[in-house]
């Protein structure tokens, strides 16, 4: 009788010992496959994040315009609905960003991402830098008129219009928004082109016109098209400039009265550019202030005291 011996005749081993054995052979390269796993699991993330980062704006999450130029050609190039180029930069921008920082200015960068994210939904929205967004909205269905894009502007601008509130103060933007329909034109150096071009006409006719609201100039090949949209108003009465003298230039803390839908508030500026100043004016209902981007044209300078607003306005200097 041969008396079994495991370290003489391993093939006399019990097989839940060979198996032990084995596992303790590659229990360390099993840790070492893991360990690469989980680091190649890492890199992808890395490169999934830096990716992301390479193509979208690092303030509003929305698309840089990199990605814009990358995904853009192919949207213009389907046949199954028609597109339009959308070029929009703030009005009184500016003035929130010098008189409450940029901390405030990235925050009403990104209330405007957001409202214009969620107005165009699935539609391409980028950020080109500073105020300015793009956007490649396309038309609802095959057969939509060509004028489709109005409806799409419009409630863009309507998007946009409401006052928000950043860090205790409340404040609002106004857009100049160029449209550009692509039409038989699939370029989209020209497309951005002519909207690029539309917008800054939209900014003149925002400097000189009495309408305070938001302005889109479409460009197409019969030439500009002029059109204003006022938030919560189809109609603006211009100014009454009779009982004052308008205001030209402001500086900060100046008095002046503000000229809204045929009434006037008094108010103080808070800040100015050339065309329009941040303005601090009564609410409608008489409860308390609030604050506005109001155009040039719409205020006229205050020689009537106003007790509450002069004693805010000289004590926050």
């Amino acid at each position: 009788m041969r008396i079994l011996d495991p370290a003489a005749d391993p093939g006399g081993v019990p097989p839940d010992e060979a198996e032990l054995r084995t596992e303790a052979r590659t229990a360390p390269l099993q840790a070492r496959i893991d360990q690469l796993a989980a680091h190649v699991q890492q890199l992808e993330q890395e490169r999934a994040s830096l990716r992301w980062m390479a193509d979208h704006d690092e303030l509003t999450g929305l698309a840089n315009r990199r990605l814009f130029h990358a995904l853009a050609p192919e949207l213009l190039n389907s046949e199954e609905c028609s597109s339009a180029a959308l070029i929009l930069d703030l009005n009184g921008f500016k003035p929130i960003n010098d008189t409450y920082g940029h901390e405030a200015g990235d925050e009403v960068l990104c209330v405007v991402a957001r409202r214009m994210a969620a107005c165009l939904d699935d539609h391409l929205v980028a950020r080109f830098g500073g105020d300015e967004f793009a956007a490649l909205p396309r038309a609802p269905r095959a057969d939509a008129p060509d004028a489709w894009w109005h409806e799409v502007a419009g409630s863009l601008s309507a998007a946009i219009a409401p006052p928000m509130d950043v860090k205790g103060h409340t404040l609002s933007v106004t857009a100049s928004i160029g449209v550009a329909p692509a039409g038989r034109s699939a370029d989209l150096a020209g497309l951005l082109r002519r909207a690029d071009q539309a917008m800054f006409s939209a900014k003149r006719h925002a400097k000189t016109t009495d309408k305070a609201g938001i302005t889109w100039v479409v460009a197409t090949e019969s030439g500009d098209h002029t059109e204003t949209y006022q938030p919560g108003s189809a109609r603006v009465s211009p100014p009454d400039l009779t009982a004052s003298a308008p205001a030209e230039a402001c500086r900060p803390g100046d008095p002046v009265w503000v000229h809204r839908n045929g009434a006037r508030r008094a108010g103080v500026v808070e800040g100015a550019c050339e065309w329009a100043a941040l303005v601090r004016y009564r609410c409608p209902n008489g409860a308390g202030t609030m604050v506005d981007t109001i155009p040039l044209s719409c205020l006229t300078i205050r020689t009537e005291a106003d007790p509450y607003l002069d004693r805010k306005s000289s004590t926050s200097r």
